[in-house]
This record gives C-alpha cells, structure tokens and sequence, in this order.
C-alpha cells in the first residue's frame, strides 16, 4: 500500500536539499570552532625514533643472568622482543630509576605541568614519561626506541639521553659481572696455588723419607693409567664447579661436563676393582705401597697443576673485561629534531567530530520530516525520549 512505503534515496536527498542552508551554515562554524579549539587547546606532539641493533654475545656476556630473577613490571607498550639482549634493554629503558634520571635531567616535572603540591607527583611524572617511551624490536631484528614530546629538541634530547643511559648500565652490569668473576677467580686462584705449594711439598719430603725417585719401569705405565684417569676425573669436576659459578648451572659446557664425569667415574671404578680384561691393567690393591703413595703424591701435584692452567686463562680474561668501558651499543640513527608534529591530526579530528555533527543533524531532521503514517506512534516516542533520562510511555 502507498503509505506503508519507506523513503527511497531520493527523499533524503531532497530532505538534504530542503536543509541544505541550515546544515551549511550550522556545520561551517562547527568545523571552525572545532579546528581552533584542538590548535588551541590540544598540545602538539614531536615524535623521534633512535634505531640500533643488538650488540654480539661476547658484549653483553652474562648480564642476562644478573637480570633473570628481577621481577619488573613492564608497560605495555614495549613489544614482544624475543632476544636476551633486547629483553635486557626494555628493563633498563623502563625502569623506575632510568625514567627518573630522564625526569630529573629535563625538567619534565615541569613539562608536565606537576608540582609537589600535586599527590603522588613523581609517580605520575614516571608513568607519564614511560607512555611517551616505545620501545620495540622491528621486524629486521633491529631495536627501535621512538619518544614523543611537546617540542622537537625535547623528543629529540630525551631519545639520545636514553642511548647514553642505555649504554653506560650495560657497561656498567658488564663489568660488574666480571669484577664478580674476577673476585671468585681470584679466591679460588688463591686455594689452587696454597694446594699446589702443599702437594709439591709433600711429594718431596716423601721422595726424601722414601729414597722413592723414579719407581720401576714395570709399575710406571700401570700407575700413570690410574694416575691419568683419576686427574682426568677431579679436573673435570673441579672445572663443572667453576664453569657453574661462571656460567650458570644451565650451561651447556657443565651439562657436557657432568656426561663425562658420570662415564669416568663409572670406568675409575671397573678398573679399580677389576683391572682391565686382558690382565694390562691390573687392580690398584696389586701394587706396592710406596709406589701407590708416590703417585698419588705426584698425582695431586699434577691435578692442581691442570687446574691452574685452566683458571689462570680465566681469571685474565675477567680481569680484562672488568676494566673495559668502551660503548657496547651499536648505534644505527640517533634521533633528530622533526620539523613536523605527529598529533594531534587536526584536520582529521575536525572531519570527523564535523561528521559525527552532521550525522545527529540529519537524523533529527528525519524524525522532523517523517510524514505521518503507520509509524507516526514510533516517532513521537522517539522525539518525546530521545533527551530524556526518563522513558515515557505513548
């Protein structure tokens, strides 16, 4: 029937015809006002972007597990890095003394308009800066770090003031990592040598009470093969202890350690009591006294000598990479100072607010122009309730 019909394009474009005045001189000042007040009242924003990629292994060695344990709150805007050494440069970036140091450097209590006055204003000064910060690893494996700030040398300065800090505590949880090593080292340097003094002594003072020099060519390959397996065993279990403190009980190295202490151990103890099968071996009981005391004397004197050898190599190196303070980051862009602003998009905001105007306009021009019909009743209530907190009934 012709008054059930529904409006077809045409009626509301004739509807826009018919208002079309209205709307244009409504919407006109709407986009002007609009465009003014996000100039005058919506702060602009710089954005700066650093770029760099992470340093090798041997730069950030062991730092990942000074910082395994911490439990950090992170915001949530630094990305899903997945490498050690990106990891390790989110918890640096946004954590609670850095974001402090950035606040303390550039006045940012200041910048962001708090003051002491202000309840928890350090807090909210830590937060405020934190959100300005993303910090992510790109798609190419590299590292980016983008600020945004009220002005172009603010985001630039706190962007660079970030790497600077960035790379001083990488140095700086380097060479801690290798005083701690060298420190251990140095003490354990310190019992191998006592020990080694000790076991030099000892075999002496018992070659002088023994008259025991160079014991019979028969005995000497049978002895020397237990003396060779045993300084074999208590080397590797003394290097699997330093290697644990050194690296980790995680480590690969110690894990191949503890495989061939278990197979040594179980072989030192065949021979023992057994010997070898064809008779070349035979068990240790087989032995002189004198002979066995004078290898196991000069045994301890070639196990601590072994050990030394292995820890001196170490405790150098640690003592070299304790003084080292040369820049660790790779560095790709610094940051500069943008010569345009990344928000607010004001021409955006303004067609969009405009639109969203011109959207309500013309409803309610509709509901003005509905002729009357079968849905007279829905749009009466529509108009009574449209403004209304209160539902009214028809």
């Amino acid at each position: 029937m012709e008054k059930d019909r529904k409006i077809d394009l045409l009626d509301y474009l004739v509807i826009l015809v018919k208002w079309k005045k209205f709307l244009i001189l409504f919407l006109i000042p709407i986009m002007i006002l609009t465009y003014l007040a996000i100039y005058f009242f919506v702060e602009e924003q710089y954005d700066t972007q650093t770029l760099l990629i992470p340093a090798g292994e041997e730069t950030i060695g062991g730092i990942a597990s000074l910082l395994g344990n911490l439990d950090v709150g992170l915001p949530f805007n630094i990305g899903g890095s997945t490498s050690p050494e990106m990891n390790i440069y989110n918890t640096i970036i946004y954590s609670r003394t850095n974001l402090e140091q950035i606040i303390e450097k550039f006045d940012l209590i200041n910048v962001y308009g708090l003051s002491p006055d202000v309840e928890d204003y350090k807090k909210i000064a830590v937060e405020t800066l934190a959100a300005s910060i993303t910090a992510l690893e790109t798609e190419y494996m590299a590292y980016s770090i983008e600020v945004r700030a009220n002005s172009p040398r603010l985001s630039a300065g706190i962007n660079n003031y970030i790497i600077k800090l960035l790379n001083e505590k990488v140095i700086q949880l380097k060479t801690q990592k290798s005083k701690n090593n060298r420190i251990f080292l140095e003490e354990r340097l310190k019992d191998i040598r006592y020990n080694l003094s000790w076991s030099e002594d000892s075999l002496m003072k018992y070659q002088e009470s023994s008259g025991i020099f160079s014991p019979e060519e028969q005995y000497k390959g049978i002895v020397q093969a237990y003396s060779t397996i045993e300084t074999e065993l208590v080397t590797k279990k003394i290097q699997k202890s330093i290697l644990e403190k050194v690296k980790g009980l995680n480590s690969a190295d110690v894990q191949t350690l503890e495989f061939e202490i278990e197979g040594i151990e179980k072989k030192l103890r065949e021979i023992k009591k057994y010997g070898e099968p064809a008779g070349t071996i035979p068990s240790i009981e087989s032995l002189p006294e004198k002979a066995i005391n004078f290898y196991r004397l000069l045994r301890e004197v070639e196990i601590n000598t072994a050990i030394l050898q292995f820890i001196l190599p170490l405790y150098e190196q640690a003592k070299i990479e304790e003084k080292k303070d040369i820049p660790t980051l790779q560095v790709i862009d610094y940051a500069v100072a943008p010569e345009k602003k990344s928000y607010p998009p004001r021409l955006l905001f303004t067609l969009l607010i405009s639109f969203s105007v011109f959207i309500i306009l013309f409803l309610l021009i509709l509901i003005k122009e509905r002729p009357a019909g079968p849905n007279q009743d829905k749009i009466r209530f529509i108009r009574r309730n449209l403004f209304s907190w209160k539902i009214q009934s028809s």
